[in-house]
């Protein structure tokens, strides 16, 4: 069975297999697209890498965004838009 796109993945970011020179451009137009759409919570897959990790987080620290944590899951982070 085939299912429609569903809300929870249009507000998710996965970065599996993006450079990290390509990240904070990528994060970026992912949070610039939800401030403007007025979305209270994004997702931002980062996976295990500690670089990957810390650039999305140098990149979020520019938008002064609160970064909520999730203790279950290091590979993703979730971010507090309103």
């Amino acid at each position: 069975m085939r299912r429609g796109k569903n809300k929870l993945h249009t507000k998710t970011l996965d970065l599996h297999g993006v450079k990290h020179e390509n990240v904070s451009r990528r994060v970026d137009i992912f949070l610039s697209e939800h401030l403007q759409k007025g979305s209270n919570t994004v997702e931002i897959i980062t996976g295990f890498s500690q670089k990957m990790r810390n650039i999305v987080e140098n990149t979020l620290i520019d938008y002064n965004l609160e970064v909520i944590e999730e203790p279950m899951n290091a590979g993703r982070v979730f971010v507090r838009l309103k």
